[in-house]
C-alpha cells in the first residue's frame, strides 16, 4: 500500500506571499507556480521539489519546518552563500545519517536542505539501539 504515496508538499505560513514568492525566486532559485487570491497562497518549485505558502494563517509565519531533500547538499550550500539569506548554523554530517544546513525564509520558517549519507541506515540503527 506505500505504493500510494507520491509527495509532500509543506504549506509554510507567511505574513506575505508575494514577498516570499520573490524570496524563493530571487534568492533561493526556485521558480513560481502559481499565486493565488488577494494574494494569500503561492506555490513555487525547483525541481521536484514544490513549497506551498499561505497568508491567511500569518500569526504563525516562522513555525514552518521543511526538509528539502536535494542531491547534493554542498553544491546548494555553496550557491545560496552568494545570497544575503540567514543560514542557522553550518553544513555538516549529522547523527541521524543525513548531510544537512539550515536556512530561514524571509518570515522565520526553517528550511532544513540535505542528503543522505551513504552509511544512514546504519547511523540510524545505531541511533535505536538504546
Amino acid at each position: 500500500m506505500d505504493d500510494q504515496f507520491l509527495g509532500a508538499s509543506p504549506i509554510l505560513p507567511v505574513k506575505d506571499v508575494r514577498e516570499t514568492t520573490r524570496f524563493f525566486t530571487e534568492k533561493l532559485g526556485f521558480e513560481t507556480v502559481g499565486i493565488w487570491g488577494e494574494p494569500n497562497y503561492g506555490v513555487v518549485r525547483r525541481g521536484q521539489t514544490v513549497i506551498e505558502f499561505g497568508s491567511k494563517r500569518k500569526e504563525f509565519a516562522g513555525s514552518g519546518v521543511c526538509f528539502i531533500h536535494v542531491e547534493n547538499a554542498d553544491r546548494v550550500f555553496q550557491e545560496w552563500q552568494a545570497q544575503s539569506i540567514e543560514f542557522v548554523g553550518d553544513l555538516n554530517d549529522r547523527d541521524y545519517g543525513s548531510r544537512d544546513f539550515r536556512v530561514r525564509d524571509n518570515n522565520g520558517n526553517m528550511l532544513i536542505i540535505g542528503h543522505a549519507l551513504q552509511n544512514q541506515a546504519e547511523l540510524l540503527r545505531e541511533s535505536n539501539a538504546a
